[in-house]
């Protein structure tokens, strides 16, 4: 699941997004997976969490669909940092059902899907 997409520095800001803190401070990686297990959809994102995506209250079609959905949670509650959104996804028990190369794959991906929004940590 190579996906080719233009090489962009993430210490600009050629998006034509800004980001938009939702929190006055970034949440920590334990606020990010307490705000995961409290949510509404928590019976769709926490068997994904733990590796077990076929469980999951969706169906999703293949383990890159779900890490994908994963991402874009992860995302959003941590407000587009990648750095720790690619962290706290090594974290999960999907680091057991893909490689590292397809994990970084889908979180860049995601990245560039979301507009690029994202604060300058694209590591």
């Amino acid at each position: 699941m190579t996906t080719e997409h233009p090489v962009r520095n993430a210490d600009t800001t050629e998006s034509k997004y800004r980001p938009t803190p939702r929190f006055e401070q970034p949440l920590s990686d334990d606020e990010v997976w307490t705000m995961l297990q409290t949510a509404v959809n928590s019976d769709r994102i926490m068997p994904i969490v733990k590796g077990n995506w076929q469980q999951s209250a969706r169906d999703y079609d293949s383990a890159e669909r779900a890490a994908r959905a994963l991402v874009f949670d992860l995302s959003f509650y941590t407000n587009y940092r990648f750095r720790q959104v690619r962290r706290l996804f090594r974290q999960t028990g999907m680091r057991d059902v893909l490689t590292d190369v397809e994990i970084d794959d889908i979180v860049e991906a995601a990245y560039f899907e979301q507009g690029g929004r994202s604060y300058p940590t694209f590591e």
